[in-house]
């Protein structure tokens, strides 16, 4: 019966938009700005909006579902205007959007910008190109908008020397990024031409994320400092997130090849994730009441302000509790708003736990067939012999390992992050214990051949149980026991000369995961 039944309305978020304004008149800026968006609600709203609007003071416009209000919060240290704008879908009957605009700050600073779009709706399967509201392009084609100092713009930015090819390079590694950065390259010095439709993704995307266009010339430069597997060019296109690094995971980042995008179906089914992957990174990586503002937060910090002006200003009981019912009326509806909010996400993180079941049941498929086909060629063929060079800098060692064990080391985040830049000063001696892990120690693993108890891996290093400082460790939603370290001589704990690799053996996948590396692991007793 319950799955019969009609499904309850859900409020979905769908992008949000954190910004400053550019000019740094702060006044003019914000008056420009909230013009700009009553433009906008006008157009959307059936009849004229009050004159209250156009003087930028609080009102309420309810029209058959085109409601659109204003609260505003006046203060010495602070001007506050917020506007939410409901709008049905004109082709979904029972979808209705919402969108929230936050406009102002603290005097003598620049006017900060949040913007939230919403959607309502009872539909079981939601889907949808994000787009950001037109008062966005409006304020970045005009005013102009900034995050993280450098300005937004709604079209692609051309990559045009070497210089600016490095700038690329140091911005996307820059740790304080917020903002995904997709670059689109060029298949060949000659040609213009891109895989994908770059100008309408950029124009969607604005204000929440950049769009490069990257011609072929100088597509060299980021191989250099990002490494080739990291790297973009021959007409790729990749998303890359906040967080990014030279040692990150290269297939965190997502890459689209030139042989993929050549069918026009292809291009347009990338387009339309790399809008929605920019649109769920806008909310992953902002945070509500800090990064943006939403207009429950500011229509209750206004209904505050008014109940403790009536009580301070001596007024009569009646207008009082007016002010207080008011306050009490706003508290009720952010409440409200929150229980929606929780709910969609319930939904996706329920969403989310079936994608990642379907995953590990098609990993543990691809592993098996794996394993078969390596069987059957046996007898025939021999394994590829791993690279010979060892790697000699920390932000090489997870591509050397990924290209020449792939199928045998893994590594799980904590590892991941602390292999990028730790304080062991021999990357070599850990490439030679990762190298004898995944050979000889993995061959006597699988076939037999003695113990791996206290085995020599090289002199003055060997492989040894933990013994008392075996821990749990989570990996791919499983708990497991790391009973397992390599370690060399000495007995200092100095971490630029004590090697300590420590790992367990996944039987499922039939590798070796290392969870620590390359110092001793600080515990409770030491």
């Amino acid at each position: 019966m319950a799955a019969r039944m009609p499904r309850g309305a859900r409020e979905i978020e769908i992008l949000r938009v954190s910004a400053q304004l550019e000019r740094e008149d702060t006044g003019a800026a914000a008056e420009a700005a909230r013009k700009a968006v009553l433009s906008w609600a006008q157009n959307k709203a059936p009849g004229s909006l009050p004159k209250e609007a156009w003087r930028f003071s609080e009102f309420e416009h309810l029209s058959g579902g085109r409601n659109c209000a204003v609260v505003r919060i006046e203060r010495e240290d602070a001007d506050v205007w917020a506007l939410r704008q409901d709008d049905p879908d004109k082709n979904v009957a029972g979808r209705n959007w919402s969108a929230e605009f936050v406009i102002g700050g603290a005097p003598g600073e620049r006017a900060h910008l949040s913007v939230r779009l919403l959607v309502n709706t009872s539909e079981a399967e939601f889907s949808v190109e994000p787009h950001v509201p037109g008062p966005v392009l409006q304020m970045i084609d005009g005013a102009g908008l900034v995050r993280g100092g450098r300005p937004l713009t709604s079209t692609p930015r051309p990559i045009t020397s070497e210089w600016s090819a490095e700038d690329l390079c140091d911005h996307l590694e820059d740790p304080e990024r917020r903002l995904p950065i997709i670059v689109a390259s060029t298949e060949d010095d000659e040609g213009e031409a891109l895989m994908i439709d770059a100008a309408t993704v950029a124009r969607a995307t604005a204000g929440f994320t950049r769009v490069v266009v990257l011609p072929a010339e100088w597509t060299w430069v980021l191989t250099r400092r990002l490494g080739r597997v990291r790297s973009v060019f021959g007409g790729a296109v990749r998303l890359y997130m906040p967080g990014f690094s030279r040692s990150d995971d290269p297939y965190r980042h997502r890459l689209f090849l030139a042989d993929h995008l050549v069918a026009a179906e292809e291009a347009r089914a990338c387009e339309a994730w790399l809008r929605r992957s920019a649109a769920a990174a806008s909310i992953s990586t902002s945070r509500l009441g800090r990064d943006v503002l939403e207009f429950a937060q500011v229509k209750t910090g206004a209904r505050l302000l008014d109940a403790e002006r009536v009580r301070e200003g001596g007024a009569s009981d009646s207008d009082r509790l007016r002010a207080a019912e008011a306050y009490a009326a706003s508290l009720e509806e952010q409440l409200r708003a929150k229980e929606r909010e929780i709910d969609g996400w319930v939904d996706e993180a329920e969403a989310a736990e079936e994608r990642a079941k379907a995953s590990e049941r098609d990993h543990r498929a691809l592993l098996y067939r794996f394993r078969d086909l390596q069987a059957r060629q046996a007898g025939t063929e021999t394994r590829p012999e791993p690279l010979e060079e060892l790697p000699t800098a920390w932000a090489d060692l997870l591509d050397w390992v990924e290209a020449s064990f792939a199928d045998r080391l893994h590594f799980t985040p904590g590892a991941r992050k602390m292999s990028r830049n730790p304080e062991y000063e021999d990357v070599e001696a850990v490439a030679r214990a990762l190298r004898w892990l995944a050979t000889e120690a993995y061959q006597r693993r699988v076939e037999g051949g003695g113990s791996l108890r206290d085995a020599t891996v090289e002199p003055g290093v060997r492989n040894s149980l933990c013994g008392g400082d075996e821990y749990r460790t989570a990996w791919r939603g499983r708990t497991h026991m790391v009973d397992w370290h390599i370690k060399n001589g000495g007995n200092t704990r100095d971490p630029k000369r004590c090697l300590r690799i420590y790992y367990f053996w996944e039987p499922d996948e039939a590798c070796f995961v290392i969870d620590h590396l390359p110092a001793h692991r600080v515990t409770a007793a030491t």
